[in-house]
């Protein structure tokens, strides 16, 4: 009966548990810090958008109402068209004090520098970038969910050795203070066993707490669903990273950098822009309109033409080519300039630092897996004598051979080999997955 309770208890656990891989899709699909990064991509394919519109100019409406201490025309007029055939030209002229204008117009730079197209590029570039940033953020947050995934399972394992240590620590305890009070053991012994017992059941709560830690960032990282429990993973030693090879320049991490670099180019560029003239061309096509000033009556025949307070219009439009060309500013052109050619030499040395560091940091990954293997084969070796050497102990401390302290000590070293076994063995898998992230391949597995 209490094999099949067990059995249920350890089946309903591991029906719970969450793969790997679904923690991983969990996260992609759920994290913020993600979703933010997806939303930077739109953002910046908009921004692109707005450059590539800004080529075209824009067109505006206009409206405006102006009072006058003098009465004006509604139209700019020529003497001859004041003067008329007939004389009577400027009486059929409507004046206002208080004049109203509609009108459309269309502005765009026809050149300056190729200033607007080097900022359309930099928002394409930026766009790219913003790409490449996801992709990362991507490899990043699979390698975070990994990590934080195969420390749980560590931790569980040796929590799992930890408690059962704390039991063998309790019976060790309990049986020493029934032969203390027989009278075959010291009072002495019976306090070290209870401390050793104490320690342990320490240890235990310790390991319990991280383990607590980590399943609430892990959470954090999917979006708030509560992690549960872990389903374990195979973990193959075997393996080897001594034939990893990548070109690094064809890494996206290289090529976000290389991309900054031509950012800086382009705003090299735009600075030199300044040197060059402005050509625009613009367009307007509108109304003037507003109440008469005066009433307008020709004196030689007394014919009135317009009446006070009528509302007459007049039909505007004009297009105009315009340059300005800044021959002189005291230096800030030149200023500027040099600026931005200190920023393009600065990415340049990034580009080539991320490429440095880049190498390095595989190189250390690699050495990192060869450590962790060698490193779980010495535990394991380590954890085998000492089992044999406790058994031999354990029996020895029943015929008073050795000491308590003894028998505590080997056991405590046991335990610290099997510890670092379990440890350098996630510590292995790590390191392979260090190295797909710096690879970023993590995303394809």
């Amino acid at each position: 009966m209490k094999k099949t309770l067990l059995l249920g208890l350890f089946t309903a656990l591991y029906a719970n548990a969450m793969t790997l891989d679904e923690t991983i899709d969990k996260a992609l699909l759920h994290n913020n810090s993600l979703k933010k990064v997806t939303l930077e991509v739109e953002q910046s394919k908009e921004n692109r958008t707005s450059k590539r519109a800004q080529n075209f100019g824009r067109v505006d409406f206009v409206a405006s109402y102006d009072h006058y201490n003098n009465a004006r025309t509604l139209a700019p007029l020529t003497p001859m068209q004041i003067v008329g055939g007939s004389g009577t030209g400027a009486y059929e002229m409507a004046t206002t004090k208080d004049m109203m204008s509609t009108g459309i117009t269309y502005n765009v730079i026809l050149f300056n520098g190729f200033a607007q197209q080097n900022s359309y590029k930099i928002s394409d570039i930026m766009y790219k970038n913003s790409i490449i940033k996801s992709k990362l953020s991507k490899e990043e947050l699979i390698y975070n969910v990994r990590s934080l995934y195969l420390s749980i399972l560590s931790l569980e394992e040796q929590l799992d050795a930890q408690k059962a240590n704390t039991v063998s620590q309790k019976n060790l305890y309990e049986k020493i203070e029934a032969s203390y009070k027989l009278g075959s053991k010291s009072k002495l012994d019976t306090l070290k066993s209870k401390n050793s017992y104490e320690v342990s059941l320490s240890n235990e709560q310790k390991i319990a707490a991280n383990i607590n830690i980590l399943k609430a960032t892990l959470t954090m990282l999917i979006g708030g669903e509560e992690f549960d429990n872990a389903q374990q993973i195979d973990i193959a030693l075997n393996e080897s990273a001594e034939n990893e090879t990548q070109n690094i320049e064809s890494l996206k991490r290289y090529e976000m950098y290389a991309l900054k670099t031509k950012i800086a180019e382009k705003k090299y560029k735009t600075a030199d822009a300044a040197y060059y003239p402005i050509i625009d061309f613009s367009a307007y096509y509108g109304y003037n309109f507003g109440p008469n000033d005066t009433t307008n009556t020709f004196p030689t025949t007394g014919e009135t033409f317009i009446e006070k307070g009528d509302f007459n219009n007049e039909n505007i439009w004009q297009v105009g080519l315009h340059l300005k060309w800044n021959i002189f500013d005291f230096g800030s052109k030149s200023a500027i300039s040099q600026k931005e050619k200190l920023s393009l030499m600065s990415s340049q040395l990034d580009q080539e630092d991320m490429k440095l560091e880049l190498q390095k940091n595989l190189t250390v990954a690699k050495d990192k897996l060869a450590l962790a293997k060698a490193e779980y084969n010495s535990a394991l070796s380590q954890h085998e004598l000492l089992s044999e050497i406790v058994k031999v102990e354990s029996l020895k401390y029943e015929s008073d051979a050795v000491t308590l302290s003894d028998l505590l000590d080997s056991k405590a070293k046991e335990k610290l080999a099997y510890a670092k076994m379990i440890s350098s063995k996630y510590e292995f898998q790590k390191a392979k997955y260090y190295i797909d992230y710096l690879l970023e391949r993590g995303e394809k597995k």
